[in-house]
C-alpha cells in the first residue's frame, strides 16, 4: 500500500479513536458528576477532550493524503441525497466543530452545565453518524467481502474498542500532568475515578473483543459459501494473510487482557495508578495494532467482481 492507500486506514482508525474516546469520557463523566460534582468532574476531563480534538483534527488532515486534489476537498459535501462519502464528511465536519466548542468552552469559559451536556451528546452522535456513514461507503455489490451489514457493526465496535483504550491512557495522562499542580483532593478525586472506570472499561473492551471475533467468524463461513469473489478473499485471509489474521487477534486479547487484569488489580488496591501506567499503554497499544491489521486486512483480502 502506498502512501495514499495507507490514508484511508489512518483517517478512519483516528476517527474511530475519536469516537469511541468521546463515548467513553461522556459516560464517566455522566457517572462522574453525580459523585464528584460537575466542577471538578469538567476539570479532569478537559485534557481528554483536547486530545479528542487533536485526534480529529489529526484524522482530517491525514484523510487529504487520499486525495488528489485536496484543495476541493469540502465539494464532497454537494452531493448529500445520494453519497455515503458526502454523508460521512459533513458528519466528520459537524463532529470536529462540536468537539472544538467543547474543548473551548470547558478551557476558557465556566459554567453553561447544561450546554456543555447537550454538545458532548451530540458530539457523540454526529460522531457515530460519521462512522456510520464511512462504513456504508463499502456496501458495494462488486465487493463480496465488504457487501454486508458485518461491515457497519463491525466499524462501530472498533471505534467502542479503541474508544475504551484510549481513554484508560487519556485519564493517566490527565493525572500525570495534574498531579503536581493540582489540589491533594482533587487528585484524590481524579484516583478514584479512574479506579473505579477502568474496571468496566476493560469490561467493555473484552465484550466487544469477543463479539467481533464472533462476527468475523461468520464472516469468513459467509466468504466460504460464496461466489468466486468472496472465496478468493477466503482464501487470502486464511491463505496468503493467515499469519497476519493470527497475529492481529492475539495482539487483541493479549490487549484486552492484559487491560482487564490491570483494572481488576487497580481495583482490588493492590497497585498504584502509577504502577499500572506500562501496563496499560502496553495495552492500548497493543489493541490498536489489531485493529491496524484489521483494516489492512479489510483492504488487502477484498475482491472486486465485475467492471
Amino acid at each position: 500500500m502506498n502512501v495514499r492507500e495507507w490514508a484511508l486506514p489512518v483517517y478512519t482508525i483516528l476517527m474511530q479513536v475519536a469516537v469511541g474516546s468521546m463515548l467513553g469520557l461522556w459516560l464517566i463523566r455522566t457517572v462522574a458528576i453525580q459523585q464528584y460534582g460537575r466542577f471538578v468532574t469538567d476539570r479532569i476531563i478537559r485534557i481528554p477532550i483536547l486530545a479528542v480534538l487533536l485526534t480529529v483534527t489529526a484524522a482530517i488532515i491525514g484523510s487529504h493524503f487520499h486525495l488528489s486534489h485536496p484543495v476541493f476537498s469540502l465539494l464532497a459535501t454537494l452531493n448529500l441525497r445520494s453519497s455515503w462519502l458526502s454523508r460521512e464528511v459533513l458528519f466528520t465536519i459537524s463532529f470536529f466543530t462540536t468537539i472544538g466548542s467543547l474543548s473551548y468552552l470547558h478551557w476558557f469559559t465556566a459554567g453553561y452545565p447544561h450546554l456543555k451536556t447537550g454538545l458532548g451528546w451530540l458530539a457523540i452522535a454526529l460522531g457515530l453518524l460519521s462512522v456510520y456513514s464511512m462504513s456504508k461507503i463499502y456496501l458495494l455489490p462488486t465487493h463480496s467481502s465488504w457487501n454486508s451489514p458485518l461491515t457497519v457493526i463491525s466499524f462501530i465496535l472498533t471505534a467502542v474498542i479503541l474508544g475504551a483504550t484510549a481513554v484508560a491512557v487519556l485519564l493517566l495522562m490527565d493525572l500525570k500532568v495534574w498531579e503536581e499542580v493540582a489540589e491533594q483532593t482533587e487528585t484524590a478525586v481524579r484516583e478514584q475515578l479512574i479506579r473505579q472506570s477502568f474496571v468496566w472499561l476493560a469490561g467493555g473492551a473484552l465484550v466487544t473483543a469477543v463479539i467481533n471475533l464472533i462476527l468475523n467468524l461468520i464472516l469468513i463461513l459467509h466468504l466460504s459459501q460464496g461466489d468466486l469473489s468472496a472465496q478468493i478473499s477466503f482464501s487470502l485471509l486464511l491463505g496468503l494473510y493467515q499469519p497476519l489474521f493470527g497475529l492481529r487477534y492475539i495482539a487483541l486479547f493479549t490487549g484486552v487482557g492484559w487491560f482487564s487484569l490491570t483494572a481488576l488489580i487497580l481495583f482490588r488496591n493492590a497497585k498504584t495508578q502509577h504502577e499500572i501506567i506500562t501496563p496499560i499503554y502496553l495495552s492500548c497499544l497493543l489493541v490498536l495494532i489489531s485493529e491496524i491489521l484489521g483494516r489492512f486486512l479489510f483492504y488487502a483480502t477484498h475482491v472486486r467482481t465485475g467492471i
